[in-house]
């Protein structure tokens, strides 16, 4: 696994129908309205937000590498992939990512898990002298909480600890690469965490491949935490990890007066935003409410004449439907297309 794959997949799904930045506005999370639609439209919400810090000039140099060896092309604006990168695609491993459900978040955890372990590893042995690994103020007081009236100086605790820890990689699904990787990220009373270019020489892969399989394998690790109570204190470490609402905090303000009977443009007045911004949350809320009232602003007919004129053509970039469909804005279309895409809709 490595960067260059995953965007050639991405690349793969968008086929031609977007340009190439937007392949990095998803992998770095952009909650723009463009790019929260475009991870429903072309069904990779797994990797969305996975790279938050991806350097934009890293990105670009991947693509043109894409782009040497003959794997994607460019045609005006748009990105496609070519015969060859479907090639590339065939027989590469399923993905394990849930970048839409931590968006980053799954970071905190191993902040918080990493301290943890630093601290009983420490305190079953009496040592209280350590500098905590974790420096965030915040991770450290969450850590302080947990273990508040824990008998954390009893070995036996520490023990369970480890007990449900190689419980839940076990059943994770995490390769053995993964969970080497994961072990050696942690750091202890007699051995400090291996930094990535020490697990790059030990491995002999790249720092960005070692980086994106330890992502993977802690989104791995939460979702089996999700699924099982057999872990008190591994889920007391992921709360809150996992988003509860998929809205941005922008768009939930507007969701608010939205159902308190407010129109758009009211909506607009009142929050002193663009009509164009507040047509972005109303596909952001269209697209996270299954009972969302479509048909408010868009008659049946219309909804199925569009969903079956984009099947027809193959396609859901809004200029080529646009052409299909003069009377109807933008923001209709682009209100059908996620609710299409949601299932909330017959074809």
């Amino acid at each position: 696994m490595n960067l260059s794959i995953i965007l050639l997949f991405i690349i793969s799904k968008m086929n031609g129908q977007r340009t190439l930045n937007a392949g990095l506005h998803l992998l770095r999370g952009k909650k723009s309205g463009q790019t929260l639609q475009d991870v429903d439209y072309f069904n990779v919400k797994h990797l969305f937000g996975i790279l938050p810090k991806l350097d934009e000039a890293t990105y670009l140099e991947v693509a043109d590498e894409l782009k040497d060896m003959g794997f994607i092309v460019q045609v005006e604006k748009f990105i496609r992939i070519t015969e060859a990168g479907e090639k590339a695609l065939k027989g590469i491993p399923e993905f394990h990512f849930s970048g839409w459900d931590y968006r980053g978040r799954e970071m905190i955890f191993f902040s918080r898990l990493s301290l943890l372990v630093q601290t009983l590893s420490y305190m079953r042995e009496r040592d209280t002298s350590f500098i905590p690994i974790q420096k965030d103020r915040e991770i450290q007081l969450f850590v302080k909480r947990l273990l508040d009236r824990q008998p954390v100086t009893d070995p036996s605790f520490a023990k369970y600890i480890g007990y449900e820890l190689k419980k839940a990689l076990k059943i994770s699904g995490m390769t053995n690469i993964q969970k080497y990787i994961f072990a050696c990220r942690l750091t202890g009373r007699l051995e400090t965490a291996k930094t990535w270019e020490q697990l790059s020489i030990d491995l002999d892969e790249p720092t960005d491949t070692l980086r994106l399989l330890f992502i993977e394998s802690l989104h791995r690790l939460l979702r089996a935490l999700e699924q099982s109570d057999d872990f008190p204190y591994l889920k007391q470490i992921a709360y809150d990890i996992k988003v509860h609402t998929y809205l941005t905090d922008s768009a939930l303000q507007t969701k608010r007066l939205f159902e308190q009977g407010y129109s758009m443009e009211s909506i607009a007045t009142i929050r002193k935003l663009k009509m164009s911004t507040i047509e972005d949350h109303i596909i952001e809320i269209a697209m996270d409410d299954k009972n969302f009232p479509l048909t408010h602003f868009v008659a049946e007919e219309q909804i199925r004449a569009v969903v079956s004129k984009s099947a027809e053509m193959g396609t859901k970039r809004l200029k080529l439907l646009k052409n299909e469909f003069e009377t109807l804005s933008y923001f209709k279309i682009r209100l059908i297309l996620a609710a299409s895409n949601e299932g909330r809709v017959d074809e």
